[in-house]
C-alpha cells in the first residue's frame, strides 16, 4: 500500500510539473517505493513527468507531508492549500502475484505567489500548459492526472 500527498499548483491553463533528477533523496525521502523497482524501472521514473509529491511517513499527517513537498522539493515557504481531496486506486500487485496493491492519495490544490527555487531534485520544473500534457508522460500517475481533470479531454 502506498499513501501519497500531491501538490497541484495551477495558474490559468498551466500546472506545475517536473521531471525528477536522478538523486538518492527521491528514494530516501519522497518515493521510497522506487527502491523496489529494477534499475531499469527506476531509471524510467526519472524520465516521467510528475506533480510535486511524496509518500507519507508513518504517523505523519498529510498536511505535514504537503509542507515537506512545498519546502523541500520546491523551496516555497508561503502558500495556501485547499483541504485535501482523497483518491484511491486498486490494481493487481506486480510484486506479489495474486494480491492487490492499494494507492491512497491526498491531493492539495495550492496557491502561492512564490516561484519554485532551482534545486538539484528536478531535471525540469515549471508551469506547463495543460493542453500540452499527455497521460502517458506521467507513468503510474496518469490515472490521477486524468481524474484531477488536469489533462485535456482530447488526450
Amino acid at each position: 500500500m502506498c499513501i501519497s500527498v500531491f501538490a497541484v499548483a495551477k495558474r490559468g491553463g498551466k500546472v506545475l510539473v517536473g521531471i525528477p533528477e536522478t538523486n538518492d533523496r527521491w528514494t530516501s525521502e519522497w518515493v521510497s517505493g522506487w527502491l523496489m523497482y529494477s534499475k531499469e524501472e527506476r531509471e524510467e521514473q526519472y524520465h516521467k513527468k510528475r506533480l510535486p509529491s511524496t509518500y507519507l511517513w508513518e504517523g505523519e499527517h498529510p498536511d505535514d507531508a504537503l509542507r515537506r513537498v512545498m519546502l523541500d522539493q520546491l523551496g516555497i515557504t508561503k502558500f495556501a492549500a485547499s483541504s485535501p481531496k482523497v483518491f484511491s486506486y486498486l490494481a493487481p500487485s506486480d510484486w506479489y502475484p495474486g494480491n492487490h496493491h492499494w494507492d491512497l492519495v491526498f491531493v492539495y490544490w495550492v496557491r502561492t505567489t512564490e516561484s519554485p527555487k532551482k534545486s538539484p531534485w528536478w531535471r525540469e520544473l515549471g508551469c506547463v500548459e495543460t493542453k500540452k500534457l499527455r497521460e502517458e508522460e506521467f507513468g503510474g500517475n496518469g490515472d490521477l492526472m486524468r481524474d484531477l481533470k488536469i489533462l485535456q479531454k482530447d488526450h
